[in-house]
């Protein structure tokens, strides 16, 4: 599954926030530098990589980002690519740069209208066709009938619904620049390659599937997607807690 680039100036952090958490709700899995990144990362080579893989990139455009040389590389570079580029204005007085001026945007400034909605359909169409494959589900660990916590860290067990016969081992990895650890193996085939992380908040998530005499399958999930897939339609309301803070927590 590919990601939503999401290109914004630091003033405009408190509505990028919020446009993360649209993404997500709506199904996509949101991409930014300053969650993304983990230290030690060639940060250019990253945000390039990240870039190319996007399936579209939404720009926040404001005074501020307008004068921001980074955002400007971002969508300038996207159009060079041929990402499509979706600009949401939400500042008043915002004067786009020419190359955008092209491009119809969604104006977030006036009040009215539905912009969320306009939003959601400026975004590529996903396929109709939907694939059977090995994805990444999660699950609270429950403990008295609630998630488990340890500390200020939720106790998740990950797995691999549907994982081909032939899987020897798979490589969790968590694309957080805020934990210590970020990559976890396990030849756990006989529990759907379970294996048990601390976590308090969303992240894209991938996982590599080995199999022998084969190049390793690589599969991606928000972390957030993940838990919503592994606990079903209709989770308790303790997990439904337990899934707004993760959910909340990724824009903080």
């Amino acid at each position: 599954m590919k990601h939503i680039f999401v290109s914004y100036a630091h003033e405009d952090m408190v509505f990028a926030r919020q446009l993360r958490s649209r993404l997500r709700e709506s199904g996509r899995i949101p991409w930014q530098d300053l969650r993304n990144l983990r230290g030690g990362d060639h940060w250019q080579v990253k945000i390039d990589e990240a870039l190319k893989k996007a399936e579209a990139l939404v720009v926040v455009m404001s005074p501020q980002a307008t004068k921001s040389p980074y955002v400007t590389y971002e969508w300038a570079f996207a159009l060079g690519a041929g990402v499509p580029v979706i600009p949401v204005v939400v500042k008043k007085r915002t004067a786009l740069h020419p190359r955008l001026t092209y491009i119809q945007y969604i104006d977030f400034t006036t009040g009215q209208g539905t912009p969320w909605v306009d939003l959601r359909k400026a975004l590529p169409a996903r396929p109709a066709t939907i694939l059977i494959g090995p994805e990444i589900r999660a699950k609270f660990n429950i403990v008295g009938g609630k998630p488990e916590e340890q500390g200020d860290y939720y106790v998740i067990k990950l797995f691999i619904n549907q994982a081909p016969p032939a899987a020897n081992l798979v490589t969790y990895e968590l694309h957080d620049e805020t934990l210590k650890r970020v990559k976890w193996p396990t030849k756990a085939a006989a529990t759907g390659f379970e294996l048990a992380i601390l976590s308090n908040g969303d992240s894209l998530m991938t996982a590599s599937i080995r199999m022998p005499g084969k190049k390793p399958l690589r599969i991606v999930s928000a972390l957030y997607e993940a838990l919503r897939r592994g606990h079903g339609s209709s989770p308790s309301p303790r997990i439904k807690g337990a899934l707004r803070k993760i959910r909340e927590s990724s824009s903080s």
